[in-house]
């Protein structure tokens, strides 16, 4: 109920007054689009939502009697909620998002300034799931046409059973034709034989097959002389409790009408079907007249939408985190770099500061791991020497499984390349080796082995996957607890796990999928309970000569400069980060914390030689500020920044194909170098805004 024209009306459930009146403010600036109405308990809060009276729900996670998700549960189907809370953890997010909530955000004075771009983004992912949920209803309404096809296929069976009724009577008027004679009258034969759907006469007593179309010859491989005279059952075409139900609804109802079931055909095959029976009377004896619709394919078709469901949903929390662990992560990275810096190589804080620096690089690798999974991040890939990878991460791999586990790896004698991301390719085998150490509670062995292995038609032939080339085999194996068949089947799919409650989130295997199928790869697993699990990873390898042409990228040492640069960012810590890196190599800075602020001080001060701006801000975002900057002066330096993921990026302001734009988190290094880079560049102007 929230078009653009009209006010939207916000339930805010919070139960503190200082935190609602905080809300409040963060609404100041656009109290002619917003209107906000308190609730300080969960049953008032769910009174004033059964209304229907709100576009949005703004909830505390903990409220006196209840709490933000058991409101999801009862209202999430209705009005899109987004979760506020004081403490949050990775769990608290997981919990909520899979109830059902658009968002999920921790209560800080930037958080509460940033509300209605907070509520903005959720009433469009919720305008998303709307149309999601309409194009699954369309799908809904193809299933009730496709039942009124049944239906009308019922109304020809009707009629044909009427005309088997005039046959009836005319076998009783000629006693001495046989009952096969009567079945194969020509106007039945004809629509019996020639029905698209799989059709068969039984008996009722045994179910022996007295007739069966060409459809049901079709699909079940046997001819006609292999299964007249036999039962259903005795050929195998249906299971032996299968039939028993059949019977219990045929006692009960009379027929038979849509009765899932599986059938076998020849082969060993199994194919999904929809059963109609109607009884016919022969000659004062009962025959059944059976129809059975394939739905096999539509069932496929399904899951798939469900496996896409889950997809979508994960990829939206990923894609919606990501801007703000990077612009964090830009911060305490930034500021790692500038203490190395300052730190002598011998200065006792400097491996604390490693420390630091390389936990950074790792929840950076982290997040760009969870992108991966929902197919919205980018992979910084490039040439990787394999053996080398395993080796160096063989350690980490030690520390994850424990001492109780042996760890044995094995690499060739010739180096295997790849273009990969060799942070992401660390994230797999770390993930394999934490689900494999889960496996072996009570100790075991891990194998991790590198080969190069060519893969042919006859392999993805006999296999049933791949695609034929040269590929780097990663194997990962232990001696665990193993799985079962239906386990194996679903390991990868997202929020899928096995372990007890509160021992993990579902998402390790599914990043491990996400990331081999980023990189053009693809994953097979064999497993049996008992007998441990084997991972084994296909990447496509490079040849040693692509690699040698390869150029290495290096810093440039002179990185200093005198210039004026006008730094254009919202989020206060990365803009003094940003400012302090600047200043510290001879930068003079001017600061904005939008983009109009950002044309403003550009028009005031002709000594600009640099625009440095975030992509996505308040008032205005960075490609609106550019277009006025060029118009102002078409030959300036505008260099992007941006902590969004390149979807979300484009679904905001796609911007042009020559724009200049470095990704967050940036290490001081890279962006000083950047920063050079563009300002010994001459400045041209091209006919859409010149150079960007």
């Amino acid at each position: 109920m929230h078009p653009s024209s009209q006010i939207k009306q916000i339930l805010v459930v919070e139960d503190d007054e200082s935190h609602a009146e905080l809300i409040r403010r963060g609404f100041n600036d656009t109290s002619d689009q917003y209107r906000l109405t308190v609730a300080t308990s969960f049953q008032e809060a769910l009174a004033r939502v059964q209304t229907r009276d709100f576009d949005i729900v703004l909830t505390d996670y903990l409220l006196p009697d209840g709490k933000g998700v058991d409101l999801v549960l009862k209202s999430g189907q209705t009005t899109p909620v987004v979760i506020m809370t004081s403490h949050g953890n990775e769990q608290l997010a997981v919990d909520a998002m899979k109830a059902g909530a658009l968002d999920y955000v921790v209560k800080m004075p930037e958080v509460f300034e940033a509300m209605p771009r907070i509520i903005e983004r959720a009433l469009r992912e919720w305008d998303l799931m709307l149309e999601h949920k309409h194009a699954v209803d369309a799908l809904l309404l193809q299933t009730r046409q496709l039942e009124h096809e049944v239906t009308e296929r019922q109304i020809a069976q009707e009629a044909l059973q009427a005309q088997a009724v005039v046959l009836q009577n005319e076998i009783a008027e000629r006693r001495q034709a046989q009952e096969t004679l009567r079945l194969s009258e020509e106007k039945f034969s004809k629509a019996f034989d020639n029905a698209p759907m799989i059709m068969t006469i039984t008996t009722r007593e045994n179910g022996t097959l007295l007739d069966v179309n060409n459809r049901f010859l079709e699909v079940s491989g046997w001819g006609r002389e292999e299964v007249i005279g036999k039962s259903t059952t005795e050929v195998g075409w249906i299971s032996s409790d299968d039939r028993a139900t059949v019977f219990e609804i045929l006692n009960r109802e009379g027929h038979v009408s849509g009765m899932a079931l599986s059938l076998h055909p020849r082969g060993g095959r199994t194919i999904k079907a929809e059963l109609y029976i109607e009884t016919l009377t022969v000659d004062g004896s009962d025959r059944l007249l059976g129809i059975a619709i394939d739905v096999t394919e539509r069932h496929k078709l399904e899951e798939q939408l469900r496996h896409s469901q889950k997809l979508e949903a994960v990829g939206l929390l990923a894609g919606g985190v990501a801007h703000d662990f990077n612009n964090i992560l830009t911060v305490i990275g930034g500021y790692c770099e500038m203490l190395k810096l300052d730190l002598a190589p011998c200065h006792p804080l400097r491996d604390k500061v490693l420390q630091i620096s390389a936990a950074s690089e790792r929840a950076s690798n982290l997040t760009r791991s969870l992108l991966a999974f929902s197919r919205k991040g980018e992979v910084k890939a490039v040439p990787t020497d394999l053996n080398l990878l395993l080796r160096g991460v063989e350690k980490f791999l030690q520390r994850i499984i424990g001492e109780d586990i042996t760890l044995s790896t094995k690499v060739p004698e010739s180096s295997v390349w790849a273009v990969v991301d060799s942070g992401q390719i660390d994230q797999v085998l770390m993930n394999l080796a934490a689900n494999a150490r889960d496996a072996m509670p009570k100790g075991g062995s891990l194998f991790v082995a590198l080969e190069r292995q060519e893969i042919d038609a006859g392999f993805v032939q006999a296999h049933g996957f791949g695609t034929p080339g040269s590929y780097a085999l990663l194997t990962v194996s232990d001696t665990g607890q193993g799985m079962d068949e239906e386990t194996r089947n679903r390991i990868f799919d997202p929020f899928f796990t096995t372990k007890v409650s509160g021992k993990g989130t579902g998402l390790g295997l599914a990043i491990v999928y996400g990331i081999v199928i980023q990189h053009k790869g693809f994953v097979n697993v064999y497993s049996e309970p008992g007998v441990g699990s084997t991972f084994r990873i296909y990447l496509p390898v490079v040849e040693p000569e692509q690699v040698a042409g390869a150029e290495a990228v290096t810093i440039e040492d002179e990185v200093r400069g005198c210039e004026t640069i006008l730094v254009a960012e919202d989020d206060l810590y990365v803009l003094e980060l940003v400012t302090s890196v600047l200043m510290q190599y001879g930068y003079c800075i001017i600061h904005a914390a939008n983009g109009e602020e950002a044309v403003q001080k550009f028009q005031e001060n002709d000594q600009i030689a640099l625009v440095l701006m975030d992509i996505i801000m308040p008032v205005m975002n960075g490609k609106e500020a550019a277009e006025k900057i060029r118009r102002l002066r078409p030959e300036a330096r505008i260099l992007f920044t941006s902590g969004y993921t390149a979807e979300i990026i484009k679904s905001r302001c796609e911007l042009e194909e020559s724009a200049e734009l470095i990704m967050k988190p940036v290490k001081p290094a890279l962006l000083l170098k950047k920063v050079r880079e563009m300002l010994d560049r001459p400045p041209r102007i091209s006919g859409r805004g010149g150079e960007a």
